[in-house]
C-alpha cells in the first residue's frame, strides 16, 4: 500500500483515509478496528485463503476477503454485523481445530486477539494424528501439530524469495506443508533463509533459538553488499536474540537470507577478542589500553615513510574516514586501502576512465523494471542472495529475461536459456562479440553513441576481428547464442522480452575482475552498456555488484591510495581545502596498492602496517608467500574482532568492537548510505575502530619525530560517529546533504546527495557523465590467464563464495548453523574427470598447485566443465584456495587473478574422515540439491 491517502472510506462507522491501491484491510486496521488475518503477511502478498477477514461491503455480494478486495472511494465497510462475526467464529473454530488442543496461541505468535475473542466458545479438537515434527534444519523447525495451513510460509518462499522448497502438498485431510516428495527440509533445496519463519503466524515453523528480546534497534546486515535491513535484538543480558527482516528497508524490501536472519551470533562468540594483546618474548599477552597504544604510536612514529594501512570494508564509513585521515596527516603518507583491492578495483578503473566514476550507477528497483538483465561472471544467488531474489521474482512475474555469462553453471542458468559458458579468461572476446553482432545488425543506440559518447570511430575499427564464428573458436560460446544474446541485451522488448521494456541492466562481480585482464574485461563490458545506451533510464545500469557490507562506502570515505575522500584528485585546489579542514600538510604522491604494499614488504619500503578488519594471511593469493612477507615486518598492528591467520603474526592485537556494538552508517552497492545503530555494549575492553584511532591519534601526535607533517592537527577528538560524518559530508560533495539526523528520519539515502534538501540520487548518468561524455576505450582479447594447464597441473581452478560463508570464513566459522550447513572444504569436479582420476563422489581428495596444496572433499557436478575445479576461498580443516592461486597482478590495479590458476587433483595421501565432525554434531551433511548448498 502506498503511504499517500487518495481514498476515503467509512469503516464501522468511521471515516478513513488510505493511499491508492490499499484493499479493504487496510483500511480497517487504519480505522483501529481489530479483525483476524491469518494468512496476510505484513510485508507479503494477499492470499485470501484463511477466510477470517471476512467483512460486509455495501454492493458487494456475499462476505469478501477485505485482504484481497481493492478499496475503492466511498465503500461502506462492515465488520461487527451479525452474519460477518458468526462466519469469522465458523472459520476461526476450523482454523483453531487444525492447531493443538492448547489452550492459548504459542507465544510470540500473531493470533490476533480479536481471533482469539471470536473463537473463546470454539470446541477444541484433538490434536492431528501422526502430525510430523521436522528438526532436520540447522536453524529452524517446523511442528506440523501447530500448523493451520494458512499458506503464508508457502508463499513467503514462493512469492517472496522466489525459491520455491515448501508448498502445500496433498489436499483435504491429507493437506500438509512439505517440501517435494516429502523430505527433510534440510535435506531439501530449503536455503534457510528464514523468510517462512518470519511469516508463520503460529509458530509452526520457528527458530530452534527460542527469542526473549528486551531490546531492538533497526541496523543494517554486516555481511554482503546488499545492504539489507535487519531489526536486531538482544536480552537483557545483552546477548543477541534473533534477528527479524526490516519492511520499511529500501533495498531489501522485508527480505534476508540465511545469513543475515541467521547469521550474526558470532557477535557473542567466547572467542571474541576483550583486551589488548602485546607480544613479549615470541608470545601475544594480555595488556592495558594505555601500554599497548603507547607501543603502538612509538612504533608508528619510528617507522614515518614506510608504513601502509588497510582499512576495512566490514567498518563504518566513519571508522574508515579516521583511519585514511590518520594515514594521510600523521604517518604522512597515502599508503592506505581495503578489500576492493582484491575485487572489484579493475571495475572502479574502467569506470572512473569511461564514465568518470566507480559506482554502480542504478538502483535494485532497475533490476525489476527491466526488459532483460544480463548477468556477467557472478553468483548473485550465492554472493547476494536477497538481489537474486528480486530478480528471479521479477523474472517469474514479469518476464524479465536472463542472460548468463559464466564458465560455471551457476543457479541462475535455471532460469534463462541463455547461458553463455566460456573458457575461463575469454570474457573479452564474448563481449566484443557480442558488440560486433549489435552493430551488425544494426540494433545500436544512435542517438546515444551521437550525443552523448566519444572515441567511438576507433572502438568500432577494433572490433572488425570480432565474429561470431570467431568468438567461438576463441571462447567455445557458441555463435547462435551469442547472436541471442546480443539481441536481447540491446532490445529486449523486440527480442522476447516483456512488451514495452526496453532497458537492459547489466551486473557483474568477480568472475569479471578478477583476472590479469579484469581491466580490459570491465572496459568491454562498459563499451556495451555504451553501444546499446543501456545506462540513465529505468531498468537500465551497470552494477558491480560489490562484495562486503561496506567496500563502496570505505572507497566513498577515502582508503584508497590515489584519491581523497570522495574519489576527489590530489589537485593543488583539494589538497588544500583538505589540508585546511585537518591541519596538517597532505603529499600528492599516490600511495601503493595493498597487493603492492605486501609485496613491498621484501624491498624494505614497507616496514610496519597497520591491519584493520582485513585478514591478508587468509585473502592474499599464493598464502604461503604472504605470510612469510607479513612475518617479516618489523611491526605488525592487527585491531579486529577474533584471533585470525593475521593476528597470530602481529605484534600487538587490538579489540574492536562489532557492527552490533557501534553507531555510524555503511554504504551498500546502490549507493544508499544507511544507519547502523548500537545494540549492545562491546564486550570487555573491546572499543568502536574509530575510538581507538583518536586514541591512537592523540598519542601519535605527541610523539612527533622526523617528517610529521603536522601543523594545527584537527578532527581526532570527536565525541560521536555522528560527528566524524558531518566532517566527512563537508569535505565530500556527493555526502553533503547527508547526517545521522536525517539518515535516522529518513531513512537510508543514495548519494549524490549534495545538500540537505537534495532527495538523493536513485539513477546515475540521466543526462550527462562526471567526465562529460562516455568514453569507448578499444580492447583485445589476450592471454586467457598466466598459466596454461599442462600435464603437470592439467586443471584449470576457479574459486568463488557459497551461500553458508562469507569470504574467508573468520565469522561464518563461529555460527553454529553456518558451519553445519557447509561443515567441509567441497572440491566440484565434473564426473568425467572424476572417472578419469577414480576419484568417487565424496571422496577425500588433495589439490596442488605450483604454490602449495589443500585437501577437500570431492564433490562431483556438471556444473563445472571438464578441465575445471572449482574451490570457496572459505578456511575450512585448515584448508583454504588461496594456498593454491597465483600471485600474479594486473597491471593497471593490481588485482591477483584469483579466478585462474592450474592445478592437480588426486585422492588424499592421508584420506581424512571428513563426516566425522557432522555425526558428532548431530547436523545432517548437506550434499546439496541446490546449488548454493556447495
Amino acid at each position: 500500500m502506498t503511504t499517500q491517502a487518495g481514498l476515503s472510506l467509512t469503516v464501522d462507522g468511521r471515516p478513513v483515509a488510505v493511499g491508492d491501491g490499499a484493499t479493504v484491510l487496510d483500511a480497517v486496521l487504519a480505522a483501529g478496528v481489530e479483525l483476524p488475518h491469518l494468512c496476510k503477511d505484513e510485508d507479503g502478498p494477499a492470499l485470501g485463503a484463511c477466510r477470517t477477514c471476512l467483512v460486509e461491503v455495501e454492493g458487494v455480494r456475499g462476505l469478501p476477503a477485505s485482504c484481497s478486495l481493492p478499496a475503492s472511494q466511498g465503500m461502506v465497510v462492515r465488520t461487527a454485523t451479525d452474519v460477518a462475526t458468526r462466519a469469522r467464529r465458523g472459520v476461526l473454530e476450523l482454523t483453531l481445530g487444525m492447531r493443538d488442543a492448547a489452550a492459548d496461541p504459542l507465544p510470540g505468535s500473531d493470533l490476533s486477539r480479536a481471533a482469539v475473542t471470536h473463537a473463546a466458545d470454539a470446541r477444541r479438537w484433538p490434536p492431528r494424528v501422526n502430525a510430523a515434527r521436522d528438526d532436520s534444519n540447522p536453524f529452524y523447525l517446523f511442528d506440523a501439530a501447530e500448523c493451520i495451513l494458512c499458506g503464508r510460509c508457502t508463499s513467503a518462499c514462493q512469492d517472496r524469495q522466489s525459491i520455491g522448497a515448501i508448498g502445500i502438498a496433498g489436499s483435504g485431510g491429507a493437506a500438509r506443508i512439505a517440501a517435494f516428495a516429502d523430505e527433510p527440509l534440510g535435506e531439501s533445496i530449503c536455503t534457510s533463509c528464514g523468510q517462512c519463519v518470519a511469516a508463520c503466524p503460529t509458530g509452526a515453523i520457528r527458530p530452534k533459538r527460542e527469542p526473549a528480546p528486551a531490546r531492538t534497534v533497526s541496523t543494517v546486515c554486516p555481511y554482503c553488499g546488499v545492504g539489507c535491513g535487519i531489526k536486531l535484538s538482544a536480552d537483557e543480558a545483552g546477548r543477541i536474540t534473533h534477528v527479524d527482516d526490516d519492511p520499511a528497508n529500501r533495498s531489501s524490501t522485508g527480505l534476508l537470507c540465511v545469513k543475515g536472519r541467521f547469521g550474526v551470533s558470532f557477535v557473542d562468540h567466547p572467542d571474541r577478542l576483550t583486551t589488548p594483546l602485546v607480544r613479549r618474548g615470541g608470545r601475544l599477552e594480555p595488556a592495558g589500553w594505555d601500554e599497548a597504544l603507547d607501543l603502538v604510536a612509538d612504533k608508528f612514529v619510528q617507522h614515518r615513510g614506510r608504513f601502509g594501512a588497510f582499512a576495512s570494508a566490514k567498518a563504518t564509513n566513519e571508522d574508515n574516514y579516521l583511519i585514511q585521515k590518520f594515514t594521510r596527516t600523521l604517518m604522512a603518507t597515502n599508503n592506505v586501502d581495503h578489500c576492493t583491492r582484491l575485487c572489484h578495483s579493475p571495475s572502479v578503473e574502467a569506470m572512473l576512465a569511461q564514465l568518470g566514476s566507480g559506482a554502480t550507477s542504478n538502483s535494485y528497483t532497475d533490476y525489476e523494471d527491466a526488459g532483460c538483465v544480463f548477468v556477467v561472471g557472478a553468483d548473485p544467488s550465492s554472493n547476494h542472495p536477497v538481489i537474486a531474489s528480486r530478480i528471479r521474482r521479477a523474472a517469474e512475474e514479469h518476464g524479465v529475461r536472463l542472460i548468463v555469462l559464466d564458465p560455471r553453471r551457476v543457479e541462475f542458468c535455471d532460469h534463462t536459456d541463455l547461458w553463455l559458458r566460456p573458457y575461463p579468461g575469454t570474457d573479452v572476446a564474448v563481449l566484443n562479440g557480442m558488440a560486433r553482432v549489435i552493430l551488425d545488425e544494426g540494433l545500436q543506440n544512435d542517438a546515444f553513441i551521437r550525443d552523448r559518447t566519444e572515441g567511438f570511430d576507433a572502438w568500432r575499427a577494433e572490433l572488425e576481428a570480432y565474429t561470431p564464428e570467431h568468438v567461438e573458436d576463441l571462447s567455445g560460446v557458441p555463435a547462435d547464442l551469442l547472436r541471442r544474446a546480443a539481441r536481447l541485451y540491446a532490445r529486449p522488448a523486440e527480442n522476447g522480452g516483456p512488451p514495452g521494456r526496453d532497458g537492459s541492466c547489466l551486473l557483474w562481480g568477480m568472475g569479471v575482475t578478477q583476472h590479469i585482464n579484469g581491466t580490459d574485461n570491465a572496459t568491454a563490458v562498459l563499451n556495451l552498456a555504451l553501444l546499446a545506451g543501456q545506462v540513465g533510464r529505468a531498468g537500465t545500469g551497470v552494477s558491480p555488484l560489490r562484495g562486503q557490507n561496506n567496500v563502496q562506502g570505505a572507497g566513498d570515505a577515502g582508503c584508497v591510495p590515489n584519491t581523497l575522500p570522495g574519489y576527489q584528485d590530489y589537485t593543488p585546489a583539494n589538497l588544500a581545502r583538505f589540508e585546511g579542514a585537518w591541519g596538517s600538510a597532505l603529499t600528492a604522491e599516490e600511495g601503493m596498492r595493498a597487493t603492492d604494499m605486501v609485496e613491498a614488504i621484501a624491498q624494505g619500503d614497507i616496514r610496519c602496517m597497520y591491519i584493520v578488519g582485513e585478514n591478508p594471511a587468509l585473502t592474499d593469493p599464493n598464502l604461503a608467500h604472504a605470510t612469510e612477507l607479513l612475518r617479516s615486518l618489523d611491526f605488525l598492528v592487527v585491531q579486529d574482532l577474533f584471533m585470525h591467520e593475521t593476528t597470530e603474526i602481529a605484534d600487538v592485537v587490538l579489540p574492536a568492537a562489532s557492527f552490533a556494538e557501534k553507531e555510524g552508517t555503511f554504504t551498500n552497492s546502490e549507493r544508499r548510505v544507511q544507519r547502523v545503530r548500537k545494540l549492545v555494549e562491546p564486550p570487555g575492553a573491546a572499543r568502536a575502530d574509530w575510538e581507538i584511532v583518536q586514541d591512537l591519534a592523540e598519542r601519535v601526535a605527541a610523539r612527533p619525530g622526523d617528517g610529521s607533517p603536522v601543523r594545527d592537527l584537527r578532527g581526532f577528538d570527536h565525541p560521536s560517529a555522528a560527528s566524524i560524518f558531518d566532517e566527512l559530508a563537508s569535505l565530500t560533495p556527493t555526502l553533503g546533504g547527508l547526517s545521522h539526523a536525517r539518515l535516522d528520519a529518513e531513512g537510508g539515502i543514495q548519494w549524490p546527495c549534495p545538500s540537505p534538501g537534495h532527495p538523493g540520487t536513485a539513477r546515475l548518468y540521466a543526462d550527462d557523465f562526471p567526465r562529460g561524455r562516455g568514453r569507448f576505450v578499444p580492447v583485445r582479447q589476450t592471454a586467457p590467464a598466466d598459466e596454461q594447464p599442462d600435464d603437470r597441473y592439467p586443471l584449470i581452478l576457479n574459486t568463488g563464495r557459497v551461500l553458508y560463508h562469507w569470504h574467508g570464513g573468520t565469522l561464518t566459522r563461529r555460527v553454529e548453523g553456518l558451519e553445519a550447513s557447509f561443515p567441509e572444504l567441497r572440491v566440484a569436479v565434473n564426473p568425467a574427470d572424476a572417472a578419469a582420476l577414480e576419484i568417487a563422489d565424496g571422496e577425500a581428495v588433495q589439490v596442488r598447485s605450483r604454490r602449495g596444496r589443500l585437501e577437500g572433499v570431492a564433490f562431483l557436478t556438471e556444473d563445472v566443465a571438464p578441465g575445471a575445479l572449482f574451490v570457496p576461498f572459505v578456511r575450512l580443516r585448515e584448508s583454504a584456495a588461496n594456498w593454491l592461486t597465483n600471485s600474479v597482478y594486473e597491471e593497471a590495479s593490481r588485482i591477483p587473478e584469483f579466478k585462474v590458476c592450474t592445478v592437480s587433483l588426486e585422492p588424499a595421501i592421508e584420506p581424512r574422515e571428513w563426516g566425522d565432525a557432522d555425526a558428532r554434531s548431530g547436523a545432517p551433511r548437506r550434499r546439496g540439491k541446490r546449488r548454493q548448498h556447495w
